[in-house]
């Protein structure tokens, strides 16, 4: 097996059958089945086995705000036995709970509302197997000859860095969805126990964004409560200093970047007004060429946008057990996926600015064009056979239509409805690669993956979400040196609004743009863009590409199309960007398995 270091594969199959897992695993007897079972070494894990059942539960599941996997696991059983009606939907936090009868061989899964960790499962000649990393599960099935490759799908990861639904790369296999319960006896049964109740509260700006601090500050006390050593990944970003600011007891805070530049300077800041320990890691080179090929595997082949994480394990352990980030309340908090109207000027784009945008047709068709994180770089079919196309153009429409058919089950807003469509299984959004990257170094935890943040996000006015306002609000209340303090994603106050920010951003730099003074190329950030990794550390994989025989077989592209655009993007002539990059992560996790 790919030797990640997060990680749970489960094997059910006849007693009579060999293992198909490879190395050591546990079994568990029951009265026809077998259970086998591994995991990696940094996977929160916790096992009960009675003469009934065995129960294995990983991540740290909660019902009354304290983490406790002894105590959860007896309360889980019990509930079990009393048949308490209600119980799995007051779990709260990231979880996965395996439950095998080992009396009648029925195995549960049930899976937490944020579908964290994730989840992918197939039922094929008599055999269940899991894995919370499709790479380990895909190679199973492949090398087994237990399932077919579905090469199809690289059109939609290739067009929007992500998949959609419950499918993956092969016929067998598929991704559980949030807040499901998957039973297996005689017959698979998936039955989701929570549905996400979405509605517009009346509370005002204010009142809202006073129930965010709140809420943030209950979430902090009830993940740092099994007193273990607690770090942060601190960014000069707004997420995470709202999640900085909640904390009474600061814990020791990591920065990742390549230089002591601005992103370091106000990470640091921030840590120093709460008095805190602060590890700066520094980047080196080749970062991104040594850690890519792990890093698809570890994310399944999506896009590699957070390779810098990987390799400080050590670093991290030193000085704390649990890590956190702030994931969440940007795609929660400031309505990253709304659609949005930017401004223009003198024939550019105004960064930052934008005002609520509206559809001007159809749902489907007005997604597929219009969200934000689709593919950026050269057009997908500039590289494909002209006949293929409009068959691409058509699967993809099915796939986006499906979550377009989803997600319209729990609101008539329309707004909402878009929304959903990239939130409703959160571990299949893009940014998920970012926390994998993270479960790699550390057992970690996500402050906004709460029931109760949750709730109140889907209950929040559109308005308040809109350009961040209850998130720029709360962080006023949590910590006024903060909202003043710059982000480093702009060099302006975290709490200005995008109005704001293009106001000081055109001041700042109109006279670059129009002549007056010399253009500067300052590296203030922690990620370089997709289009300098390519040009340093990935260029001879780019290369590669042209003759890669993966590529080919998967017979997704005109590879005389491929060479081409890449030969212009050497005279840069096109952007290559994100495309090729995910062009490349494609390679490398199909290579890897094949």
């Amino acid at each position: 097996m790919i030797s990640v270091e997060n990680y749970l594969f489960i094997e059910l199959c006849d007693l009579h059958d060999g293992s198909n897992i490879d190395g050591e695993h546990h079994n568990i007897n029951g009265k026809n089945k077998v259970l086998r079972f591994k995991y990696g070494n940094i996977c929160p894990i916790s096992i009960k086995d009675s003469k009934d059942s065995t129960v294995i539960i990983i991540g740290h599941p909660s019902f009354n705000g304290k983490i406790d996997a002894n105590r959860f696991v007896l309360d889980y059983i019990k509930a079990k036995e009393q048949n308490m009606n209600g119980f799995t939907a007051s779990i709260d936090g990231e979880f996965l709970i395996v439950d095998f009868n080992k009396l009648s061989d029925e195995i549960t899964i049930i899976n937490s509302r944020f579908a964290s960790p994730v989840v992918f499962y197939a039922v094929v000649q008599r055999r269940f197997i899991l894995s919370t990393t499709y790479a380990l599960l895909f190679k199973y099935l492949l090398r087994n000859k237990l399932a077919k490759m579905l090469p199809d799908k690289a059109y939609e990861l290739l067009s929007f860095r992500r998949l959609f639904g419950t499918d993956t790369y092969d016929d067998k296999s598929k991704y559980l969805e949030s807040a499901s319960k998957l039973s297996l006896g005689s017959k698979l049964k998936i039955e989701q126990y929570w549905v996400p109740d979405i509605y517009s509260n009346n509370s005002s700006l204010n009142d809202n964004a006073h129930t965010l601090v709140e809420l943030l500050k209950n979430s902090i006390m009830y993940k740092t409560s099994d007193n273990k050593r607690y770090g942060i990944m601190q960014s000069g970003g707004l997420d995470t200093r709202m999640i900085l600011s909640g904390f009474d007891n600061t814990p020791h805070a990591f920065n990742i970047t390549y230089e002591k530049n601005r992103e370091y300077k106000i990470a640091k800041k921030l840590v120093d007004y709460k008095n805190g320990d602060f590890s700066w890691i520094q980047v080196k080179n080749g970062q991104y060429s040594d850690f890519f090929d792990y890093g698809t595997q570890v994310t399944g082949g999506m896009f590699q946008n957070s390779s810098l994480f990987y390799g400080h394990r050590d670093i991290i352990k030193e000085s704390s057990d649990v890590l956190f980030s702030g994931y969440g309340l940007d795609y929660f908090f400031q309505g990253m996926y709304l659609p949005s109207k930017m401004y223009s000027i003198l024939g550019e784009s105004v960064p930052w600015y934008k005002t609520l945008g509206k559809f001007n047709k159809e749902m489907v068709s007005y997604f597929i064009e219009n969200i934000s994180y689709q593919t950026k770089g050269f057009e997908l079919d500039d590289i494909m056979n002209s006949g293929q196309i409009s068959r691409k153009n058509d699967l993809i429409y099915s796939s986006i239509k499906d979550q377009f058919l989803e997600a319209k089950k729990y609101s008539d807003d329309i707004y909402d409805i878009y929304e959903h469509m990239s939130l409703g299984n959160l571990s299949r959004h893009y940014t998920y690669t970012g926390q994998l990257s993270l479960m790699e170094l550390s057992e970690y935890r996500t402050i906004s993956y709460t029931n109760s943040i949750l709730d109140f996000y889907y209950n929040l006015p559109l308005k308040h979400r809109f350009d961040a306002k209850v998130l720029r609000k709360a962080l006023y209340i949590s910590d006024k040196r903060f909202f003043k303090l710059a982000s480093a994603n702009h060099g302006f106050s975290a709490g200005s609004s995008s109005f704001e920010k293009s106001i000081k951003h055109i001041y700042k730099y109109l006279p670059e743009r129009i002549g007056l003074k010399e253009k500067k190329r300052n590296f203030e950030r922690t990620w370089l863009t997709a289009e300098e990794v390519l040009r340093s550390e990935l260029l001879s994989r780019v290369h590669g590409l042209k003759k890669s025989e993966i590529i080919d077989h998967l017979n997704i592209v005109d590879m005389d199309k491929l060479r081409k655009i890449i030969g212009r993007w050497d005279e840069n002539k096109v952007v290559g960007n994100q495309s090729l990059m995910m062009l490349l992560s494609v390679e490398s996790f199909f290579k890897q398995q094949l």
